[in-house]
């Protein structure tokens, strides 16, 4: 019990470090992810619910996988994409067409023991009939298969993710936090019908990154790539003050938000160590730049 404890202390901070430019989101998904695992939810409901809404790359998914992972392991996060979920043949996959068959929800519950997080990602594109599943999981954290199985989702947390009013945020300028998070709810109220929002313990509004908090992720993303790959090729790796902002430049897009910059600074990395061990050479490497690696 010690060791949980400790784990739940852990958790603002774990989340506060990995997801950077949403501190006011945070807070109000901790306290219910504690409440979750301190046993003090109502019985017959899911452990926490929660709606993520704003930009493409900004965080929605990224905080998902990051409590998931502290709480249960990668290996407990259930993910469905709503995108491929959009018609009405779509119940049948989930739940099963037939007596004789187990439904994918049933299927994918199974394997993580009935127990860690729910994503549906993209949730406004999903089939109305979907999101009459989705009301009875907030609703009654039950599902009936075509088999008759019962899964239960008492022992998970329910995350959906929505681009909602995402162009919206992405355009404002100047606007006062409430007055922005007052106008993204009502659009994903009208958007998701008032009886499936209303039952969405957290709802959740991110905010458009600055350019502050680009830099910072493109520092933390680019650390962490670092020590990975000096854990695997034993070479010291060192960057240059100047990579930061070459990297963030490179790697966010004004639509798609930082989702692009993970993949940019693994390629930049992965290039230089490439030509550095192609050539039998295993010295320690500072990155830098590609204005600076040129002029040199």
């Amino acid at each position: 019990m010690k060791a949980n404890v400790e784990r739940f202390q852990a958790l603002r901070g774990v989340l506060e470090q990995q997801i950077l430019g949403q501190r006011e989101v945070i807070p109000s998904v901790v306290d219910t992810l504690l409440d979750g695992e301190l046993g003090l939810t109502g019985a017959g409901r899911p452990k926490g619910s929660f709606l993520f809404l704003g930009p493409t790359g900004v965080g929605k998914t990224e905080l998902t996988v990051a409590f998931t992972r502290h709480l249960f392991g990668d290996e407990h996060l259930v993910r469905f994409d709503m995108s491929e979920y959009q018609n009405q043949e779509s119940v049948g996959i989930l739940l099963g067409h037939s007596e004789h068959e187990t439904g994918l929800v049933a299927r994918r519950l199974r394997e993580v023991g009935g127990k860690g997080t729910v994503l549906l990602d993209e949730i406004e594109k999903a089939h109305p009939r979907v999101l009459d599943l989705l009301l009875q999981m907030l609703d009654a954290a039950r599902l009936t298969m075509a088999n008759g199985e019962t899964v239960d989702f008492s022992e998970c947390y329910l995350v959906c993710t929505s681009n909602i009013a995402g162009a919206a945020i992405l355009d404002v300028r100047h606007s006062v936090r409430a007055t922005l998070v007052r106008f993204v709810e009502a659009q994903a109220q009208a958007a998701l019908r008032p009886e499936i929002f209303a039952r969405f313990q957290v709802v959740s509004v991110f905010d458009r990154l600055g350019y502050d908090d680009q830099l910072a992720i493109a520092r933390h993303l680019l650390e962490r790539e670092i020590r990975e790959q000096s854990e695997r090729t034993g070479i010291e790796i060192d960057y240059d003050a100047g990579l930061i902002a070459h990297l963030t430049g490179e790697g966010y897009h004004p639509r798609l938000g930082a989702r692009p910059m993970r993949r940019c600074i693994e390629r930049f990395v992965r290039q230089a160590l490439r030509e550095r061990l192609l050539k039998g050479q295993t010295e320690g490497i500072c990155l830098q730049p590609p204005s600076l690696t040129s002029a040199a």
